[in-house]
């Protein structure tokens, strides 16, 4: 009877050892396995973010390249001081300025609109022009330049497309706005003009903002992940509406993230939902 009793307790003891080596071999599995399954989801979340900014980057390089031709084009139209002044020579300027910015908006991908601007001080407040699309249309239309007496300074969605580069001195790009000179929600890049050191205008293109926006809506995270814009630190969806926001501890707690800088000032981040991490374990 004894025997059998040793027999039993020593069995229990061999049991117990097995389990308990069992749970902590298959914990710690577990957490290597975590480690490993997260560290591979970085790595694909860094690499496939690193592409799509790549290929964004190169939409708005697109837009930079084509406004820089436009702005040496026009600078060097203007060849000296009187030339800057004279209304008939800036007439003449315009018109050839008009009939190669078509052609350059034509071979430039997303531009919806481009322009240029003389300054009021050298010339008056409408001096220039403003071609756009409408309707989803393919031909540019010339809406007529924006009188800039009509409207403030801080009126970004008629006028912000002039004062914002004036004011800062070097090219720029806008942050998304609604232009109520054309009704479409875009983004502008616009240059300064200077000639012999002194403010003569503008020139820009506007890039609809939609289509940035439904690119990063077709980025797929695995089940229940997506791609989001960030704006100075504020989440942006990326559908035609600018206000609705994403809570900042859902991100932060139930997603994995990767981010990529943009040439516009914008942040792509691509989140992965630890659910769908978990699954994967």
């Amino acid at each position: 009877m004894k025997v059998r009793s040793v027999q039993f307790k020593f069995l229990i003891t061999i049991i117990s050892a097995i389990l308990a080596i069992s749970i902590l071999i298959g914990g710690f599995s577990i957490y290597e396995v975590d480690n490993y399954i997260q560290a591979n989801t970085k790595e694909f979340l860094n690499t496939t973010c690193s592409n799509e900014t790549a290929q964004v980057n190169d939409i708005f390089g697109d837009i930079e390249k084509s406004v820089k031709i436009m702005e040496s084009y026009v600078l060097s139209l203007f060849n000296g001081s009187t030339a800057i002044t004279d209304r008939d020579e800036q007439k003449r300027i315009i018109e050839l300025a008009g009939g190669m910015f078509v052609d350059i908006a034509n071979n430039t991908d997303g531009a919806v609109a481009y322009y240029l601007r003389l300054a009021p001080e050298i010339s008056d407040s409408k001096t220039g022009f403003f071609f756009t699309k409408m309707n989803s249309g393919e031909e540019y239309i010339d809406l007529g330049p924006t009188d800039l007496s009509l409207y403030d300074r801080d009126d970004t969605e008629h006028v912000g497309w002039y004062w914002e580069p004036y004011e800062a001195g070097h090219p720029i790009w806008m942050t998304p706005y609604y232009n109520q000179n054309n009704d479409i929600l875009m983004i502008s890049y616009v240059i300064p003009l200077y000639s012999e050191n002194r403010f003569i205008g503008v020139v820009g293109m506007d890039f609809d903002y939609t289509i940035l926006t439904e690119k990063i809506h077709r980025i797929k995270v695995f089940e229940n992940g997506f791609a989001h814009l960030e704006l100075h630190g504020v989440v942006i969806h990326t559908g035609n509406e600018l206000e609705e926001n994403i809570p900042a501890e859902d991100l932060e707690e139930k997603y994995l993230h990767a981010y990529g800088e943009l040439a516009n000032g914008m942040t792509l981040v691509l989140s992965a939902s630890y659910s769908d991490i978990r699954q994967t374990r």
